[in-house]
């Protein structure tokens, strides 16, 4: 009896497993494209999606994503998602969403929703994408660096990395909303001042200087009212 009540509950534990099937397997990874600049001109040798149609421009060939493609003026050119610099990360929208609640954050192309970026390997998060670490596009900004400089090759552009280290040296975040003069409005005054060219910034700064050297009225030696001042003390 004792062999026979083994046997079935055997049995039972077989058909069980046979109806449930086997476990769910982890989603597989998916191979990394890599961030490569050889000209270091900010935009990624081995990848690049700028009409974000879901197909690799330099290649021809279609990558894994979730973006949909949505082109209500029927240029041709997706009005959800594009990549020009090929970081992988929307340059239109770098926020970290799921607007379809279908798992998978809708902004930078993570296909099996690991939290890596299938294009730079680079880990993300609610903090951030990491749009502004990799090529010429500064996605938390919606901004396209016009001067690119990269002395070590390490695909984030100069200014905008020593400006992370020394907040990183802080213990501080980017911050990517600057409202100065507290009135709710974004200044937009971190690429003007920090990601431009010295020699724009020097343009910039001259009329204001300028400005601030400018002689009083009643100073200069043409001015009516000097003359009339110097008249009356003689």
């Amino acid at each position: 009896m004792v062999l026979l009540a083994i046997a079935a509950s055997a049995l039972l534990a077989c058909s069980v497993q046979a109806q449930s099937g086997p476990p769910e397997e982890a989603a597989s990874p998916v191979p990394v494209i890599g961030y490569v600049d050889a000209d270091r001109d900010g935009v990624n040798d081995r990848f690049r999606d700028q009409d974000g149609d879901g197909v690799n421009d330099l290649n021809g060939q279609p990558y894994p994503h979730h973006f949909p493609f949505l082109d209500k003026d029927e240029d041709g050119v997706n009005d959800r998602f594009r990549d020009q610099d090929g970081d992988g990360v929307n340059d239109l929208d770098s926020r970290f969403r799921d607007a379809d609640d279908d798992g998978f954050i809708d902004n930078v192309v993570d296909f099996n929703g690991d939290r890596l970026n299938d294009i730079t390997g680079a880990k993300y998060g609610p903090h951030g994408l990491l749009g502004y670490r990799f090529g010429r596009i500064f996605e938390e900004r919606r901004h396209q660096v016009k001067q690119f400089r990269d002395a070590d090759g390490d695909g984030m552009h100069d200014p905008l990395k020593r400006l992370h280290q020394r907040l990183r040296a802080q213990k501080r975040r980017m911050d990517f909303f600057l409202d100065e003069d507290g009135d709710g409005i974004d200044d937009a005054r971190l690429l003007r001042r920090l990601l431009r060219h010295p020699d724009e910034r020097v343009r910039d700064l001259a009329p204001k200087r300028l400005e601030r050297r400018r002689v009083p009225s009643h100073l200069k030696k043409d001015d009516p009212q000097r003359r009339k001042k110097q008249k009356g003390h003689k």
